[in-house]
């Protein structure tokens, strides 16, 4: 799913509701995705109640392998995102999957 399917569905889902085009809801869904990498490109938190939680955590470098030669290759510390889903979301996830 694309940001432009989250805004067509947001529009559609709220028609009549909102004096909104379909290309000011994708302006709005771009700036909350906006607002979320700024917000981890600061190293927070971003908790979305009933979705989850998305977390920057540092990965400490490691000494990796060159599968072709066997030549030890480091790998440097980085930064990775790490998505905790809900309670609700695993629920309901689970759920759907036991129905299929």
């Amino acid at each position: 799913m694309t940001k432009k399917d989250i805004a067509n569905l947001i529009h559609e889902r709220c028609e009549g509701e909102f004096e909104v085009t379909k290309k000011e809801m994708y302006q709005i869904v771009s700036e909350i995705f906006e607002i979320i990498e700024d917000t981890l490109k600061r190293g927070e938190k971003v908790q979305v109640s009933g979705f989850g939680t998305f977390i920057v955590k540092r990965r400490k470098g490691k000494v990796g392998r060159n599968p072709r030669t066997g030549e030890e290759v480091p790998v440097p510390d980085r930064n990775v995102i790490i998505f905790k889903p809900s309670k609700k979301l695993l629920e309901l996830v689970e759920l759907k999957l036991k129905k299929v």
